[in-house]
């Protein structure tokens, strides 16, 4: 017996010896797949919308999943891999540099970064990072991504300044002299 797969199935209703173009139908029903055993497969029907094949007869095809808008929930798998997280970090960081876990950021679905202080010399207020993923239906945790990155209260370098811009005025004459010198010379 034929495996058929619960997704739509183009099967010719003509005669034998009727043109492949000619004349095709489309099987959606969950009734008419049957497992490798022969018992009929437990599926559900796939939702489909009308489509015009070549021929000009309508067929039905798959309708694509809408994004849904808003923000991204926190998903309970990822949020409780704080442990596996810790770890990861301890592959690049002494464990001594690892702080608290400052807590979680749902990126998109399936995809959250664990935030942790970093108690590194130098870097006061800058937090350490661990991006986690899984697939969906599966419980197995991926980290995709470590680091560290400042925090609210960080001290940063101001932005840069070109070199002319920070010069005052005396250094702005001397520079201009040297330029004169370099021309004439």
């Amino acid at each position: 017996m034929t495996e058929q797969t619960p997704e739509a199935t183009a099967v010719q209703t003509s005669g034998e010896n009727a043109d492949p173009q000619a004349d095709l139908s489309v099987e959606t029903s969950a009734e008419k797949t049957t497992a490798v055993d022969g018992s009929p497969a437990k599926t559900s029907p796939t939702k489909t919308s009308p489509a015009k094949t070549s021929a000009g007869k309508v067929r039905a095809e798959p309708v694509a999943r809408t994004r849904r808008p808003g923000k991204p929930k926190v998903d309970p798998v990822l949020a409780a891999a704080v442990a596996l997280a810790h770890d990861a970090l301890y592959e690049i960081a002494d464990p001594a540099q690892v702080g608290d876990h400052l807590g979680v950021t749902a990126e998109e679905d399936r995809l959250l970064t664990h935030r942790f202080a970093a108690d590194k010399p130098g870097y006061r207020g800058w937090e350490w990072f661990v991006t986690v993923a899984r697939a969906p239906r599966a419980k197995l945790v991926t980290v995709c991504e470590i680091g560290l990155l400042p925090g609210e209260d960080t001290l940063i370098a101001p932005p840069w300044v070109p070199w002319l811009e920070r010069m005052n005025d005396e250094e702005r004459e001397a520079h201009k002299a040297e330029q004169a010198e370099a021309d004439e010379g």
